[in-house]
């Protein structure tokens, strides 16, 4: 079973580009009446958020809405979206058979405009496996998906929580959630199997509040003494179902 959560903040227009239908949770820190009937009109859960800006809570809250809501298994997979990041490639299909197959339990999904791919090889289908143990590693958050097994492990480590709590502000919330996939020995991998609308990658220095999130990251690596790799181990590239 496919489950997803998606963030939305005055996106309301996005909406409709996602997959529709009860498994489907928004989640809304400022919504308008045109937000909540659009979500009526596609059959989907939501949540509202008494806050703004906190993506890493939003998420939580739409995860924790799904497991109270539908107890999904611990095979079950788990797609987490931004708002504005809107799949313009759509083939859940293949990735839950990469996943299941290679033993992933973290998917990466890619942008239209993906920094990442200046430095790692994606082929068109399939998938690679990526090190997200290191410093700049390439996790980021603005689409994903994850088995609920590692969910639940990686919940037990934060202390009930997938994202961290203490990141209150923009950014390396999803990176660290990388690092905590190494440390629990958790294969993630990026693909084009799905695409997202937008970019992703190279922007930090225009959000204020990374300097803030940054020394949250820091402080949480020194916490758990976390080993700081600066070279990525090698990718591995593994091919679609034939």
């Amino acid at each position: 079973m496919l489950y997803r959560v998606i963030l939305s903040h005055n996106q309301t227009d996005s909406i409709r580009k996602f997959p529709g239908g009860p498994s489907t949770v928004f989640v809304f820190d400022a919504p308008t009446d045109k937000d909540i009937s659009e979500c009526t009109k596609l059959n989907c859960s939501y949540v509202q958020m008494p806050y703004a800006g906190n993506r890493g809570a939003n998420r939580n809250a739409g995860l924790q809405k799904i497991l109270t809501t539908f107890n999904p298994q611990f095979n079950d997979i788990i797609e987490f979206f931004d708002g504005d990041r809107y799949p313009t490639t759509y083939n859940p299909d293949a990735v839950k058979y990469l996943m299941d197959t290679y033993g992933i339990q973290c998917m990466l999904y890619s942008c239209g405009q993906d920094a990442r791919h200046s430095k790692i090889f994606v082929p068109l289908s399939g998938a690679t496996i990526v090190d997200t143990g290191t410093l700049c590693n390439p996790f980021y958050s603005c689409g994903f998906a994850m088995s609920v097994s590692a969910i639940q492990e990686i919940m037990a480590f934060n202390n009930g929580s997938l994202f961290e709590p203490r990141f209150t502000r923009w950014g390396s919330e999803d990176q660290y959630l990388g690092l905590v996939c190494d440390h629990l020995h958790h294969k993630v991998a990026i693909t084009c199997e799905i695409i997202l609308n937008g970019s992703v990658g190279g922007d930090s220095d225009l959000h204020e509040d990374y300097r803030e999130s940054l020394q949250t990251y820091v402080d949480l690596i020194r916490e758990h003494n976390f080993p700081i790799r600066n070279e990525s181990r090698p990718v591995e590239v593994i091919p679609s179902k034939k």
